[in-house]
């Protein structure tokens, strides 16, 4: 039996670098479309850094032990018998949404990702058969996709993010050319909403956030494209954005923060018959805030929620880093190797001068 090393979440809510089993093709639910991934990178998500917090409020533990890490690039090594799609020396990303029913209402609708009759743990792999925290991963043939030439895998650690915000703009907002868009926190997830508005045709486009984020993720911010950068600190941020758009208010607002105040904010920046979504926060259970209702009901406010992706978000989102759309590079800010993992979830943590670290196994 081939081990190797692994970082690795348990139901308690630890995470613990160890020796574990190389996967093995024809041994896992995958098979025969099974394929073997030499992992090259693995970026941080929010949702590892929650569950690695010593405060574990809200954070929903992995149903069984397995290894972490979802932010996948790799080199495909071997594949299963029937698999077609991919060959030995391919680099791969690896669509996170791997087990579905297919039948149920949301299935019927293309809708994968909120599978109604399989919980959202069981649906994906890295909670299930396995993440990209180790050297190797088995992954269905399915839900990979090829990159191209002129995409590093280094700056592909960020494509599943980049689906996810692709899934958050176009596919559950449906923003479009022309539309004002006020994007509250300035994340490497924020960075990559505020991209794609771009991308699309959308603007003005705002991004706020805090005083430690200005000397470099607003400036980051400001340097891929956002029109107005706001200090939420510095600047009442009602009264900003309603100079900016002249009283009115932004067509659309998309909270990325996780915390109480930008939810509460949405519904007084976005204008009449606007819409807002709230994404941040979802990995560790959500926030309980105060909505003060009589405010979506007067507006008529559509408010939206997001959880992965879909395929459509997975194509968009290599086309945009292929054509130049979006440009990841900047945002992947720091690497460290898979003995190293501590310090770099540390940095992920802490630093306001991390966008995205990746551990390289």
């Amino acid at each position: 039996m081939e081990m190797m090393k692994g970082l690795v979440a348990y139901p308690t809510g630890d995470l613990k670098l160890e020796e574990v089993k190389v996967p093995v093709l024809g041994e896992n639910p995958y098979a025969p479309h099974d394929v073997l991934i030499e992992v090259q990178y693995c970026g941080i998500c929010g949702s590892d850094i929650h569950r690695w917090h010593a405060d574990k409020t809200g954070v929903q533990s992995v149903p069984r032990k397995v290894v972490a890490g979802h932010e996948i690039v790799g080199v495909v090594k071997e594949t299963g018998k029937e698999v077609t799609s991919v060959n030995p020396g391919d680099r791969v990303v690896c669509e996170i949404v791997t087990n579905f029913c297919g039948h149920c209402p949301a299935c019927r609708e293309g809708r994968y990702n909120i599978c109604n009759t399989i919980p959202a743990m069981e649906g994906r792999a890295h909670f299930t058969t396995g993440g990209g925290f180790a050297k190797y991963t088995v992954w269905p043939e399915w839900q990979l996709h090829k990159l191209p030439d002129n995409v590093s895998s280094l700056e592909a650690v960020l494509m599943e993010p980049t689906a996810g915000s692709i899934h958050s703009v176009i596919t559950r907002m449906g923003i479009k050319a022309g539309e004002s868009v006020a994007i509250l926190g300035p994340g490497a997830r924020g960075i990559l909403l505020m991209q794609i508005c771009k991308a699309i045709g959308a603007g003005p486009i705002l991004m706020t956030g805090l005083e430690r984020d200005v000397p470099f993720r607003l400036a980051r911010a400001k340097d891929l494209g956002a029109d107005y950068i706001i200090n939420a600190e510095k600047e009442d941020v009602r009264s900003r954005i309603a100079e900016i758009t002249g009283g009115i208010g932004v067509d659309a607002v998309l909270e990325n923060s996780g915390s109480v105040e930008p939810i509460k904010e949405s519904l007084d920046i976005v204008r009449k018959g606007g819409k807002v979504l709230w994404a941040g926060g979802g990995i560790r259970g959500g926030v309980i805030a105060p909505v003060d209702t009589s405010k979506i009901i007067v507006k008529e406010i559509d408010v939206k929620g997001e959880i992965s992706q879909i395929p459509y978000d997975w194509y968009t989102a290599i086309q945009f880093a292929q054509t130049g759309r979006v440009n990841l590079h900047p945002l992947v800010t720091h690497v460290f190797s898979l003995d190293n993992w501590r310090e770099g979830f540390e940095l992920a943590s802490t630093s306001s001068e991390a966008l995205r670290v990746a551990l390289q196994p």
